[in-house]
């Protein structure tokens, strides 16, 4: 017999919740770390509920729903801790609701980058348990319509990423920029990625995007602060990992891509220099998919750090009090979570083999 939803909701929080031996929370991390077990699971528990308080506010929700819903997911998904999981899964399923709730079509005027967020909302609400099968053959259709240029601006079957692309971001800048390959193939891998998972076809296949990772190799390193498109590269590398290994689900061996393993060994110490914790958030989860653990020492460097520099209210990154957009503050909260919390990896392996054999080269 199944549970019922509000059963099942209390009966894994019930679980989540049961006291841990005051001798475990004590602990420290390491030997001879400065902080104990009980102070990161109190910033994890801290930084879930202000993700979980932003994604409340109307406006955020509308903006950045899809996004909310698979960190929900990807975090209730990996994560060993049980109340994290379980609380995760609580805000995530009750998100997932309000969003199938408020996206039941798709619009006749949907734009590429439109039905490219209702697919990722429409796989992260399904991985949490919130169907609606009747959106999957309204986004085949819907999705039709549009190719490669539309979903990703660029044709992969060119064989390269173009240099001219205008960002979208800085339409009405003074100096508008132009996006860098590495925006580009990240932005890219996503979008296939989600279209992958969730069977539409948005533009590409995720290993006809994949076959552009080497084109971008070797990767500069940040060159002590000189060279200007580290983030956008160091982005570049951490998605490549994540869209291979499922956001955290499996381990992935070093071997398969060297590259980026070593470029986030080499560049963790510039990202703590420059006081980066979202960043960093982020060399740590991927790292750690690598097989790095708390016994190594870039990675208690790097949770040492971000344990650090938490918020008084359970936030990480820079906020803005000119802009009331949250992104910045809740992804930067999302990737400290990651860097901080252990992962049930499932296996040793990736999520389309393919698409890794083409990222090789």
């Amino acid at each position: 017999m199944k549970l019922s939803r509000r059963r099942f909701l209390l009966s894994g929080l019930s679980a989540a919740l049961a006291p841990v031996p005051a001798f475990a929370r004590s602990q420290p991390l390491w030997p001879g770390a400065r902080y104990t077990a009980a102070q990161r699971q109190h910033a994890i528990e801290r930084g879930l509920r202000y993700i979980y308080v932003i994604t409340k506010v109307p406006r955020h929700f509308a903006d950045y729903g899809a996004d909310f819903l698979w960190c929900f997911f990807s975090l209730a998904d990996t994560a060993t801790d049980p109340w994290l999981k379980a609380n995760a899964m609580r805000m995530g399923r009750e998100r997932a609701w309000l969003w199938r709730r408020q996206n039941r079509s798709v619009p006749q005027d949907a734009s590429a980058d439109d039905i490219a967020e209702l697919v990722f909302g429409c796989q992260a609400a399904d991985a949490l348990g919130i169907e609606d099968p009747t959106m999957r053959p309204l986004l085949e259709r819907a999705a039709a319509k549009f190719g490669p240029l539309e979903f990703l601006k660029f044709d992969p079957a060119k064989g390269s990423l173009p240099r001219d692309i205008p960002n979208p971001a800085c339409r009405n800048c003074r100096q508008p920029t132009l996006l860098t390959p590495y925006e580009l193939l990240l932005d890219a891998l996503i979008t296939t990625w989600s279209g992958e998972h969730f069977g539409v076809k948005l533009g590409a296949t995720f290993p006809e995007v994949a076959v552009l990772v080497p084109t971008l190799r070797p990767y500069r390193g940040a060159e002590g602060g000189r060279n200007k498109d580290f983030i956008d590269i160091a982005y570049c590398v951490t998605h490549i990992v994540y869209t291979l290994n499922d956001y955290g689900k499996y381990r992935l061996h070093p071997k398969w891509l060297p590259e980026e393993f070593e470029f986030l060994k080499a560049n963790l110490d510039y990202v703590l220099a420059a006081n980066d914790p979202e960043t960093m958030g982020e060399f740590l989860d991927t790292l750690k998919s690598f097989g790095l653990t708390q016994d190594d020492p870039l990675i208690r460097k790097g949770m040492s750090f971000v344990l650090s520099r938490q918020r008084r209210d359970g936030s990480w990154g820079d906020i803005d009090k000119t802009d009331p957009d949250p992104y910045t503050p809740y992804h930067s909260t999302w990737t400290a979570i990651n860097g901080l919390m252990d992962y049930s990896f499932a296996e040793q392996r990736v999520s389309f083999p393919k698409a890794l054999s083409r990222a090789a080269g």
